[in-house]
Parts: C-alpha cells; structure tokens; sequence
C-alpha cells in the first residue's frame, strides 16, 4: 500500500448546536492527485481549514506526513495552500512575495529574478488587493512556485483563472505529482478531476459518503450521491 501523506481521522467539527463535520476519515496516498468533492456547505472547505490548522476540530486527528497537525509545529514544513478566497495584506504584489520568500529563507535575488520573468510582473508595483480574482489566483500559484512545497493543499484553484492559465494550471498539477508531490484538491469541476484525479473522496453534509479510486464517470458518481431525482433549484 502506497505511504499516506495525509489523513483525517474521525475529525468532527461542531460550532455550538451545527455540526459541520462528523466522524469525517480518509486519506491521500503519496504521488497522488486526491479529489475533494460535495456541494457548498458539506465540509471541503472546513477539512482543508482543520489540515492547515486554521480551524482547530472539535475531535479527531489530522496529520500531514505522520505529523499532527494539532500537536507538531513542524507539520506544514513542505506544505502549501491555496486557499478558495485569497486574502492578501496591504502590500504591493513585489514587497508581498519577498516577504514570503524571507519567511521561507529564500534569497531576495532569487525572488526578483523569478518575478521579473513572470507575467506577474506588470503587476509589481500594484497593492495585492487591487488585482483581479484570477490575478490574485496567479499570485498564489506563483507563491507556492517560489519554494516548491512536497504536500498541496488546494480549495477551488482553477477559480477565476482564464482558459491559458488555467491549461497552465493544469499541466502543472501533472507535473507535481509525476515528480512525486501530493495533492489535495476541492473543485466543482467534475471534468477536470476525471483527467487529473487518482482518487476521490465525497463529502456530503458532513458525512463521507465515498473514498477510493476515481470511478469511470465523476460526474455520474456525482448525480448518484447528491442529485435527487426531480429536484429543481430554481426555474427561469
């Protein structure tokens, strides 16, 4: 059996009377691309939070190559996240990178260089909060770039990004996991996990309802946990 790099192990999260999650458990295997699947609100972007110790869980375990999460300060070592709303501090896009590179002990020279060759740099001078939605996508993508994380942890990255960065995107998720990197990947585009996903896990209010290989077809896996014959959103 292929080394887990990641795993949640009967983590719940409750805020007062709401669960969140319940007794959620899975794992990813090294090497691999793992899609994270449910509607809004079944708990992706809570179990993503609970793995960078953003959100502390209620009980259970999570850990990231062997390490807890709740108890080892070294666990996000070779771990990078994208979250699904970027949030960036007032600093422009330049002074924003190379405090990232300085708290990852990467040489002020290489993060310029890295940058000026980038389609990022017209933007240089720009505050982070003045770029668009997908800029602002490219700007996480092109921090995790700087240090190469082993462990990836993304909430809807293709998010915003137009159809050039987003093949680029594409083809560099690919090439982290051929390199031996892992990823943990929540999206709504169900096409996009069937090219690029090894396993998946479904999460449905909070429960897992699926974990395991990609089925042959995403998308009707899909309708089959979530759909409900009939049921309508709206009507135009």
């Amino acid at each position: 059996m292929s080394e887990k790099v990641i795993e949640i192990k009967q983590v719940s999260k409750r805020y007062g009377d709401k669960t969140v999650l319940n007794s959620v458990s899975f794992a990813v295997r090294k090497g691999t691309i793992h899609g994270f699947i449910g509607p809004n609100g079944a708990g992706k972007t809570t179990t993503l939070s609970i793995l960078t110790r953003l959100v502390l869980p209620t009980h259970g375990e999570a850990y990231i190559e062997s390490k807890s999460v709740n108890h080892d300060p070294r666990f996000n070592e070779r771990l990078g996240f994208i979250p699904a709303e970027p949030k960036f501090p007032n600093l422009t896009v330049e002074k924003y990178l190379l405090d990232c590179g300085y708290l990852r002990d990467i040489p002020k020279e290489i993060v310029l260089r890295k940058l000026a060759s980038s389609p990022l740099s017209q933007f240089r001078s720009q505050n982070c909060h003045s770029l668009s939605t997908g800029w602002k996508k490219i700007l996480q993508v092109f921090t995790l770039s700087l240090y190469r994380p082993r462990v990836y942890l993304l909430d809807e990255p293709f998010n915003g990004l137009d159809p050039s960065f987003r093949q680029d995107l594409f083809n560099n998720l690919k090439n982290i996991r051929d390199k031996g990197g892992t990823i943990l990947m929540s999206t709504h585009i169900l096409s996009d996990l069937q090219k690029l996903a090894d396993d998946i896990t479904m999460i449905r209010r909070g429960h897992i309802v699926y974990t395991g290989p990609k089925t042959a077809d995403i998308e009707k896996t899909y309708e089959e946990y979530f759909i409900e014959k009939g049921q309508q959103l709206f009507e135009l």
